[in-house]
């Protein structure tokens, strides 16, 4: 796959562990050592204790949607192909907010939702956002298909 034609691919070394576990079909994120806090995106850091010393642990992916939008428009080709995109922000119920494709079923601010990773054709993790009865993602097929 060339980056013409596949999804953006950069991401910092850090995203190694979450790019594994989406691999194995887990849904795993840092958890600082020092107070237990759970994080999203993946640092160096922990925002509230300033720790560094991180457990790759599983986590509850139950999640609430604060809020979401449908793209139209793309830049690049990969997704330019595959428009429209519902996407949104979850809630984790274990503290970080992502990023994440939306069901239509989760089109909603307040919609309950699972989230799942998976790499899409880069290798790279993608999250997404399903109901918590039906975690089919049938409904993104497209986004994990080179």
């Amino acid at each position: 796959m060339n980056a013409k034609t596949g999804p953006p691919v950069k991401r910092s070394p850090l995203w190694r562990q979450v790019n594994q576990a989406a691999a194995e079909g887990l849904f795993k994120l840092p958890v600082c050592r020092a107070c237990g806090r759970v994080h999203y995106p993946p640092q160096e850091f922990c925002r509230a204790c300033l720790g560094d010393d991180w457990a790759w642990e599983a986590v509850s992916d139950a999640g609430t949607v604060l809020s979401w939008t449908v793209s139209h428009a793309s830049l690049n080709p990969f997704f330019k192909a595959r428009l429209p995109l519902r996407v949104g922000s979850v809630k984790l119920d274990c503290g970080p907010v992502l990023l994440a494709h939306l069901a239509a079923a989760c089109s909603r601010a307040g919609s309950r939702a699972r989230v799942t990773g998976r790499p899409d054709p880069s290798g790279q993790v993608v999250f997404f956002a399903t109901p918590p009865e039906d975690d089919s993602l049938a409904e993104f097929a497209a986004l994990l298909q080179a």
